[in-house]
């Protein structure tokens, strides 16, 4: 495919993350993680390295873990919008229409960027031991989608035998900052739970991550606005 087609084929999808694809085409993402990279406390090298990218839309960090060496990245996601985890009474007013051609726009930037990445149809409450284990597990932004996430990081855990980063968006609860505190949605927006920093952590060393390293606080907006603009918290926990 040359330059012009790609160019082309890029303009046919909404995409959420933005890639830069090569000979100056670059994915116009719902988020732009290049420049925050250094948040995400993701190891430079990754050689040698049996990575998974849990939740992995269009591709963004299974892609970044193979740029930075891993022997092996598996990305998984689910297949169908209606296979999401999203409150029910939202789903019903809001059609994910991103979520419908995120395996094209996957499958275009994978061949744009001459990857080996594999991606596999899999839920994360899905991840088992035929997928072997792996070294590192990144999951982005999904545990406030999840009904429920402690069951999703016990599966993440089950799959690691190194260490798995988590991001999530970060409620910061008046006069409770630093405790474990989880208020319940599921009808204002396409999210289960809101969480503070305390409570990921807390969730992670319940399903036996030990230690978990706590990054800073940060903020990454999404390109078009909205009110995904707040707080994200990421950790490292290690089996």
């Amino acid at each position: 495919m040359d330059s012009a087609e790609l160019a082309a084929q890029v303009e046919r999808y909404p995409w959420y993350h933005t890639l830069d694809l090569g000979n100056g085409i670059v994915t116009r993402g719902m988020f732009d993680h290049r420049g925050a990279v250094d948040r995400y406390l993701m190891p430079d090298d990754l050689s040698g390295m049996r990575c998974l990218d849990v939740g992995t839309m269009d591709g963004f960090w299974a892609f970044e873990m193979e740029r930075r060496g891993a022997a092996e990245v598996v990305a998984a996601d689910v297949g169908r919008p209606e296979d999401l985890d999203w409150p029910r009474a939202h789903l019903e007013r809001v059609t994910p229409t991103m979520d419908e051609t995120k395996q094209a726009r996957f499958e275009l930037a994978h061949t744009a960027l001459g990857s080996r990445v594999e991606r596999v149809l899999r839920s994360v409450y899905d991840l088992d031991s035929d997928l072997g284990q792996f070294d590192l597990v990144f999951c982005g932004d999904m545990l406030a989608h999840l009904k429920d996430p402690v069951s999703a990081l016990e599966r993440i855990h089950g799959v690691c035998r190194g260490s798995a980063i988590i991001c999530n968006p970060i409620t910061r609860f008046r006069f409770a900052r630093r405790r474990p505190v989880a208020e319940f949605d599921g009808l204002d927006e396409f999210q289960w739970w809101a969480l503070s920093e305390a409570a990921v952590e807390r969730m992670m060393r319940a399903v036996g991550f030990d230690p978990v390293e706590v990054g800073p606080n940060f903020k990454l907006p999404a390109t078009g606005g909205g009110s995904w603009t707040g707080l994200r918290g990421v950790m490292r926990g290690f089996v």
